[in-house]
């Protein structure tokens, strides 16, 4: 009987052993951003600029293959810019007729700086956020100073999430 109930608890060890070789650790947010071969790249409120020098800067890294379809991905890179934020000049003008009557009023408002460019990575299984990173463009009063600006600032989040995943030496 001792024999037997020895070979049982043997038997339970050996099995439970087994199961726990078998069962793979939780990875660490950062294993689970290297390991990733696959991106689905979600637009969430991000300025045309933001997106394409996003989305081409990952294309060419060659990284992940980037898919049609969330269901598809092992990650989750969601791109956003916020109208909030920035500077803006507004002002009104009116008019008087020539009888000192109160005429027409015009408004008008320029935005001199871009809200912030922000890249978060989430894990497509548990929607666990994996990287984040946020980028203020630089002020300025041309629209066209504006623009080359959200795309520098584009441009660094696209290098600083490649230096997280493949760091230099």
């Amino acid at each position: 009987m001792r024999s037997r109930l020895l070979v049982s608890a043997v038997g339970w060890l050996c099995l439970l052993a087994s199961a726990a070789a078998q069962q793979k650790p939780a990875m660490t947010p950062s294993a689970k951003l290297v390991n990733a071969r696959s991106a689905y790249l979600k637009r969430a409120g991000a300025s045309d600029v933001a997106w394409n020098v996003i989305s081409s800067g990952l294309e060419g890294w060659g990284r992940y293959t980037l898919v049609d379809s969330p269901e598809k991905a092992d990650i989750i890179i969601e791109i956003s810019q916020p109208n909030e934020g920035g500077l803006s000049v507004g002002g009104s003008n009116s008019r008087s007729t020539p009888m000192g009557e109160k005429g027409e009023e015009t408004k008008s408002s320029t935005r001199l700086s871009a809200g912030p460019v922000k890249l978060v990575v989430y894990d497509h299984n548990s929607h666990m956020p994996l990287w984040s990173g946020t980028e203020q463009p630089k002020f300025a009063v041309k629209q066209k100073n504006r623009e080359d600006n959200v795309v520098q600032a584009a441009q660094q989040l696209v290098t600083r999430l490649r230096q997280r995943v493949e760091p230099e030496p």
